[in-house]
């Protein structure tokens, strides 16, 4: 499973990209720093599914998958979020995303709802 990981942190995105690797069957297709790039690296890199975070500085994480979807509709976004509440969620699933992962749950939490996106496909 390609995986593009998106987060305007490097730290975190980086750990969370080392972490990933080193289950057998994640590669990382590549990493965004904001949601701009996410758009292009969604486009370019051709990744299976797209694990991003909702809080960006150049456009959110929302307006990002609005744009992924409208040029591949058929590839899942994981939102990936500190803000992780019933109304956030919400909103993030009824602009496309098929699945959610607040950033205080474990790894094992993150790569269950990467497998369930892409085995739903």
């Amino acid at each position: 499973m390609r995986v593009l990981v998106v987060d305007d942190h490097p730290a975190f995105r980086k750990a969370l990209a080392s972490a990933l690797q080193l289950v057998g069957d994640i590669e990382i297709a590549g990493e965004a720093s904001g949601g701009e790039d996410a758009c292009i690296g969604a486009k370019e890199l051709q990744p299976d599914v797209v694990l991003m975070d909702l809080s960006m500085p150049d456009i959110s994480g929302i307006e990002a998958m609005q744009r992924i979807h409208s040029s591949t509709p058929e590839l899942p976004v994981v939102i990936l979020t500190a803000h992780a509440d019933e109304g956030v969620e919400r909103a993030a699933r009824g602009a496309g995303a098929s699945g959610f992962v607040a950033k205080g749950r474990g790894l094992q939490d993150i790569l269950r709802a990467l497998h369930e996106v892409t085995a739903a496909g």
